[in-house]
């Protein structure tokens, strides 16, 4: 039996920062997920840290006050993962959409959207938003916003004839919210180190509380049980909320709610491999209004990709089954159009999609939007339940750690135990920038040169691992010497794989593609990259070796069905094996 003084459910963002705040104060920890680490809503959101300027229109201004401030906190304390960026606001004239923000404002959104204009909000309201921005934002060293005129150079390209005027603004891109959540986690295991606590992660396992106070953990993969009793629980499975209660409730125990906690809306994206449209973005992301009124984002992902995204649909079925289907990717293809239709994006540039649920209140939204539901989180206590229970309800990425916060000070006070650290100054374990991002990549660069046979610009190798590890790309890339070579169709080593299954969680190859190494987004991503990773997860014993070439079979069937991902056929340009 293992004592744990809090099992927080969900690896996911909030559950992984939680589970770091509790640690930092010598809290016994364990966190334990039906799936993988960031498996759910956190790998499927809009991968944006920001303020939430149109929360301002529904008279949100503490969770904007509050998100400017978490905002400017990542930059500083995750720089190799969240980093500025510039914001481009579109807009067809100069005064359109006052009286429909003010009736917003007060709470009138029937009458908002009846207000709706037809050209769109002028350059008058969303100025207006800004400045308001502007002074909400605790760090002066972020450029205030601008109007412009559009088509002037260094701008994105959209079309001109349209969109006579614009608003440019800052906010900030994660653009890998997954190994955001992983370094949660790894500083999570380090914080209780420090403070002499436990830290454990328990992923691919169900949970139920048996009578005793038991917590039973049976593992997916290979069927393992443990068993945790805990002081309390917290469950942070998002749009799984509800589902979690019942389940582990299920052996007789009050699940603790007699209500419906979550009322999720989907969300869907795409990536495209558009290169035209990519060039035209200039290195800013468009954040416009769609034709029916419903925001949209055009963003840069990474240096050949661009992200659209999104929409916003009620939907109460199993979070795991949400798809992104042909009506949205029509829809969001003819939002891009709308924007840029010199560049207007084709269906065959879609090199994949994805799709996850929001974990929104279940609240019905002011006037029948759901863009009106608030993103604020809430703390939700069961006092129905065994053992202390809370769940977590809403929140977004910008927010965790300020979540975390808020709910380790009412779980701590609830165990009566004091709050005795806290990670508001405390970085990320990868964290590096300037100087310091320059010596993680000098380092990782003469490791990747010592190799031999591996055929790839060791320049390159070093800022794709710096890229995904920061700082401790050097740790990644120290063992290329005991397994040399690359995994093809990557710019990775065959050791960065090993690193991860040692110190990050993965228990299967889809954890390794999808949620550690990043190389789902791959745009050469083949058979031989899911097979190179299968190979070296056969050695370290997480699969056997005859099932090699079927775990790299069910890998690509599942990034096909998920996200409609094909794989290359070839090796591709980067990490072609040198005969």
């Amino acid at each position: 039996m293992v004592e744990r003084a809090v099992v927080v459910l969900g690896a996911g963002i909030n559950g992984a920062a939680l589970a770091r705040e509790l640690a930092l104060s010598g809290v016994p920890v364990a966190v334990v997920d039906a799936d993988d680490v960031a498996c759910g809503a956190t790998a499927w959101s809009t991968r944006l840290i920001h303020g939430g300027l149109r929360y301002l229109e529904y008279g949100e201004i503490g969770l904007v006050r509050e998100s400017l401030a978490e905002r400017d906190r990542l930059v500083r304390l995750a720089p190799h993962l969240v980093a500025p960026l510039p914001f481009y606001v579109p807009l067809r004239g100069r005064l359109g959409g006052l009286p429909a923000a003010a009736a917003r404002l007060v709470g009138l959104e029937g009458l908002a959207r009846r207000w709706r204009p037809a050209r769109g909000r002028g350059t008058w309201t969303v100025g207006t938003g800004l400045a308001l921005y502007d002074l909400l934002a605790s760090d002066s060293r972020v450029p205030r916003h601008r109007t412009v005129r559009a088509g002037a150079a260094g701008l994105p390209r959209v079309d001109r004839e349209a969109f006579a005027w614009g608003c440019i603004y800052s906010d900030a891109q994660l653009l890998y919210p997954e190994r955001f959540t992983v370094e949660l986690l790894v500083d999570a295991r380090r914080a209780a180190a420090e403070t002499g606590a436990a830290c454990d992660v328990f992923t691919h396992c169900r949970a139920a509380l048996l009578p005793g106070g038991v917590l039973r953990l049976t593992g997916a993969v290979d069927q393992a049980v443990v068993d945790l009793r805990p002081a309390a629980l917290v469950n942070a499975t998002g749009a799984w909320v509800d589902r979690t209660l019942a389940a582990v409730f299920s052996s007789g125990a009050p699940a603790a709610t007699g209500r419906r906690l979550i009322g999720g809306t989907k969300g869907s994206h795409l990536l495209l491999r558009a290169p035209r449209l990519r060039a035209a973005l200039a290195e800013h992301g468009v954040y416009a209004e769609a034709a029916d009124g419903r925001p949209v984002f055009v963003l840069p992902f990474g240096p050949e990709l661009v992200l659209v995204g999104t929409t916003d649909i009620p939907f109460t079925g199993d979070p795991a089954t949400a798809r992104a289907d042909e009506a949205e990717i029509d829809y969001l293809l003819a939002a891009a159009a709308r924007l840029f239709p010199d560049v207007a994006p084709g269906r065959d540039e879609v090199q994949q999609h994805y799709c996850g649920v929001r974990p929104l209140p279940a609240a019905r939204a002011l006037g029948g939007s759901p863009a009106a539901v608030t993103r604020r989180h809430m703390l939700v206590r069961h006092p129905e339940a065994p053992l202390p229970t809370w769940s977590i309800v809403g929140g977004k990425l910008t927010t965790c750690r300020s979540l975390a916060e808020t709910a380790a000070k009412e779980v701590l006070a609830a165990l009566g135990r004091p709050v005795l650290g806290s990670s508001r100054e405390r970085p990320l374990p990868g964290a590096c920038a300037g100087e310091s991002r320059l010596a993680a990549l000098r380092e990782t660069e003469a490791l990747v040169r010592r190799a031999e046979g591996w055929g790839v610009d060791p320049a390159a190798v070093a800022e794709r691992m710096v890229t995904l590890f920061g700082r401790r790309a050097a740790a990644a890339a120290a063992g290329i010497a005991s397994r040399p070579g690359g995994i093809r169709g990557s710019l990775l080593p065959r050791a960065a794989v090993e690193f991860c299954v040692r110190e990050e969680w993965p228990r299967t190859l889809g954890d390794v593609i999808e949620r550690r190494l990043m190389l789902a987004f791959d745009t050469e991503l083949g058979r031989d990259t899911l097979e190179d990773v299968a190979t070296v997860l056969a050695d370290l014993g997480l699969v056997s070796h005859a099932d090699v070439g079927r775990e790299a079979e069910a890998c690509a069937v599942h990034l096909a069905a998920r996200y409609g991902r094909r794989l290359t056929r070839g090796l591709g340009n980067a990490a072609k094996e040198k005969p």
